[in-house]
């Protein structure tokens, strides 16, 4: 597997410090190409990305800010993410990258996840699932996605959608999947909503740059869903490696979906997460069958060694 991707162009990436905008700034820099990290802190960039990709401090709400950073970006790739609570945001933000994308005709990556599908309505879940979702955040997806796809059908912009499952890996850090890593180091018992037991999928966070940068370069511009998931395991599986590369017996907490509700009367995390607890309670398993089909020779990396790096990576990172 190779991640030597070389793409004539200009790549920015929005949120180059986080795990999804990191793994591509390093893949595309390793690959020769031109990279530039817009970010909300240089400080934070300049420790950890390469000394020759610019770096660019801008403001993702405002869209001035936004349209002066990506001058002479050919391809953006939006990196960033907004906490549950502050979801509303997308929209400014999006506008704000589509208008900057439309100046400079250029291409917009844009990662999506399974929220819009809501409930899954059959497993494995394609490409053509309803966008059934009846939750905000699900809701959210929807219409930011249909924004970039009005644009691209329009041919003001080009657009590539990846759809992933959830992601772990090397700088991903989030309170569910990084905390199971560092929770494991610490030798405590990883949380879980609701169902540890039923088919789950997870994306290594370098695949995801990876099948990216294969849609990239491609041409793959019409803005067509390309779904990229992972190995059919448990979380429970998920875990008992992850003690396993640590040389310990497995823990785990899983948290009942009654208790999760309770809390989410005093957690304002937990309580946006209730809609999206049909993915822990159900088989969470995406088909990435049209994906294959252009690219029959992707192989997603074992869990062993995902798991051993992105352990490697918190043990260097996370004190």
């Amino acid at each position: 597997m190779t991640n030597k991707f070389y793409i004539e162009g200009t790549h920015g990436i929005i949120g180059a410090t986080g795990g999804y905008g990191n793994a591509l700034a390093m893949d595309l820099n390793e690959a020769g190409n031109h990279v530039v990290a817009i970010v909300r802190n240089r400080h934070k960039a300049e420790n950890i990305l390469p000394g020759d990709i610019e770096i660019r401090e801008s403001d993702i709400l405002n869209q001035e800010d936004v349209k002066e950073s990506l001058k002479g970006v050919n391809f953006i790739y939006v990196g960033f993410n907004f906490s549950y609570g502050s979801w509303d945001k997308y929209y400014e933000a999006i506008d704000g990258v589509i208008k900057a994308a439309v100046s400079n005709k250029s291409t917009i990556i844009f990662p999506g996840n399974v929220y819009g599908y809501g409930k899954f309505s059959y497993i494995p879940v394609d490409e053509n699932h309803p966008l059934n979702s009846k939750g905000k955040k699900g809701k959210i997806r929807n219409e930011i996605e249909k924004m970039l796809i009005d644009q691209a059908k329009s041919g003001k912009i080009k657009l590539i959608l990846p759809r992933f499952a959830d992601f772990y890996g090397p700088n991903v850090t989030n309170a569910l999947y990084g905390a199971m890593f560092y929770n494991a180091i610490e030798n405590k018992k990883p949380l879980w909503p609701i169902n540890a037991d039923v088919p789950h999928m997870f994306t290594y966070i370098k695949d995801a740059s990876r099948a990216t940068l294969m849609l990239v370069s491609k041409g793959i511009t019409d803005g067509g869903v390309y779904h990229i998931s992972g190995n059919q395991i448990t979380a429970r599986e998920f875990i008992k490696m992850i003690f396993g590369e640590l040389n310990r017996k497995e823990r785990i907490k899983v948290v009942s979906e009654t208790t999760l509700k309770f809390l989410s009367f005093f957690n304002s995390d937990i309580r946006e997460l209730k809609e999206l607890f049909y993915e822990y309670s159900e088989p969470y398993i995406l088909s990435d069958s049209k994906f294959r089909a252009v690219f029959n020779n992707f192989e997603y990396t074992p869990y062993e060694i995902g798991i051993r790096e992105t352990l490697d990576w918190f043990h260097k990172h996370v004190s």
